[in-house]
């Protein structure tokens, strides 16, 4: 899944501006070094071990609205 590339490249330059390896990174998120590797090579990960990750380095995952979707919900024109 692509996203979870964009996610974990995030995860991984907040970590970077701490400071933090990636050993390290791993090690605090419950995870092994090489399940990160995988990861970053574009292996699948589970949510939850992208939201441990983010918690390491003071993030948080969320979902927000596709700005361009709701646009369309809030001006009616949605199905036209």
């Amino acid at each position: 899944m692509p996203e979870n590339t964009e996610f974990l490249q995030q995860i991984l330059a907040q970590a970077k501006q701490q400071g933090l390896t990636q050993i390290t990174l791993a090690q605090r998120a419950g995870i092994t070094p090489e399940a990160l590797s995988r990861a970053k090579q574009g292996g699948d990960m589970r949510v939850s071990t992208l939201a441990a990750l983010a918690h390491v380095v003071g993030l948080k995952l969320a979902l927000v609205a596709d700005a361009p979707l709701r646009a369309k919900i809030d001006s009616g024109t949605l199905f036209e």
